[in-house]
């Protein structure tokens, strides 16, 4: 049997399968997964050594203004940016 395919950034440890959170995030669509990943890693880059506590909010604020006609609140679509957000700096 093949390995079955996991989305690791965004993926939640605490999510379950059926799960209300997991059916919407795996409800986004491509292009706005993309543009959540592209949204982490710039605020990544533009915050530097910040941490993730300390400008959630913010990210969360630019969010409503960035995703346009793209309906997807930041509740569903903030554990894509902040594993991209992660991401940048791991070694």
């Amino acid at each position: 049997m093949p390995p079955r395919y996991v989305d690791w950034l965004s993926s939640s440890p605490d999510s379950e399968p059926g799960d209300p959170a997991s059916a919407s995030a795996a409800a986004i669509s491509h292009h706005t997964r993309e543009l959540a990943i592209t949204y982490g890693i710039g605020a990544r880059l533009h915050h530097g050594e910040r941490h993730w506590d300390d400008i959630r909010d913010e990210l969360a604020r630019g969010w409503e203004r960035l995703r346009g006609t793209e309906q997807v609140p930041w509740t569903v679509i903030e554990d894509d940016v902040e594993g991209a957000w992660r991401l940048v700096l791991a070694d």
